[in-house]
């Protein structure tokens, strides 16, 4: 398996409305084998032409979780808003990294044992410790409005598994553009159109600029899910997900019957592995946004299974990525 672009696009913050800096390293890596089209709020789209009438469109977002700087308290210490949903308390005592214009701040997060017995800690009571004395020492060093993220590592675990901060949804960009790879050497009768996506953590605003642009017949969006397959998950409320096991294909009001059973047929054909999640009401995700653009687009949800979702340190499996390319793949060329 080819990690280097993952490893990649997992090096480089890009909190939802801060993604600019990873999209150019998307586009160096990806600018030699596409027409490559970009916007003004930081979508990137990739397209390989095809001579048939559909237009089938594979999305994921860049974007990560994190904080927002809001402003400084007398003596130094960073206040801030959260860009996505997150738990407060995780943050307590982290490192941090504060992304300026002149490069990263390092910082760490204010803990005290009050704080992490107040059950009602929330975004509002973390306070950034980047070693100013003062207001003004701190704001001279960083901006209003500069994206934080954790200050974590990127580690290949047991078992083909990898932890970092960001493997949402950053491992299903990887999965579309290998994707995009992939079908530049094969024959496909679709457009196939690759795009990684700003703002699903915040407002899906991306999704729906690329699919109103690029008018699809179709979509496929890559994201994430969780896994029942540790202690405090609940497998009845979403189904039996494993790591290792393959791509999560959704059964929800939104996903197209047809579509998924496509893939579930093709899955069966070639012995890739998949699993199978169901929920209700909206998918949370980019495909609510891409539904419902235009006179309405066919969508599914493929999945790729994770373990502590929005921490610093998500657990994937590796495997699963693979699978995950390998069953679009099938799809793409069978469309």
């Amino acid at each position: 398996m080819r990690e280097d672009l993952l490893k990649m696009l997992l090096e480089v913050p890009s909190v939802s409305g801060d993604e600019f800096a990873v999209q150019k390293v998307l586009k160096e890596h990806m600018g030699n084998f596409y027409e490559v089209e970009t916007d003004s709020i930081g979508d990137s789209v990739y397209t390989l032409e095809g001579l048939g009438e559909k237009r089938i469109l594979m999305t994921s977002h860049i974007d990560e979780i994190g904080l927002l700087v809001t402003g400084a308290t007398g003596d130094g210490f960073l206040k801030v808003t959260n860009s996505g949903g997150f738990s407060a308390k995780l943050y307590a005592g982290h490192g941090v990294q504060i992304n300026t214009d002149n490069g990263v701040v390092y910082g760490s997060v204010v803990v005290t044992s009050k704080m992490l017995k107040n059950s009602e800690f929330s975004v509002s009571d973390i306070l950034i410790d980047i070693g100013a004395s003062t207001k003004e020492e701190a704001l001279s060093q960083v901006q209003l409005g500069n994206s934080v993220v954790f200050d974590a590592n990127i580690r290949q675990l047991m078992n083909e598994r990898i932890s970092a901060r960001g493997l949402d949804d950053k491992a299903g960009v990887y999965v579309v553009m290998e994707t995009m790879k992939r079908m530049k050497e094969k024959h496909h009768k679709a457009t196939i159109i690759g795009a990684g996506t700003v703002g699903e953590e915040t407002s899906k605003h991306g999704a729906g600029w690329v699919a109103n642009r690029v008018n699809p017949t179709e979509a496929i969006v890559v994201d994430v899910t969780y896994t029942s397959d540790y202690d405090g998950m609940r497998e009845a409320e979403w189904g039996e997900v494993e790591l290792g096991k393959g791509p999560v294909l959704c059964i929800n009001p939104i996903c197209d019957r047809g579509i998924n059973q496509k893939l579930m047929e093709l899955a069966n054909e070639r012995g890739i592995p998949y699993q199978v999640e169901v929920s209700g009401g909206r998918s949370c995700t980019d495909a609510d946004e891409i539904h419902m653009v235009g006179k309405g687009v066919p969508v599914v949800l493929v999945s790729i299974p994770l373990r502590y979702m929005h921490s610093p340190a998500e657990v994937a499996d590796r495997k699963d990525l693979e699978y995950a390319v390998e069953l679009l793949t099938a799809y793409l060329e069978n469309a």
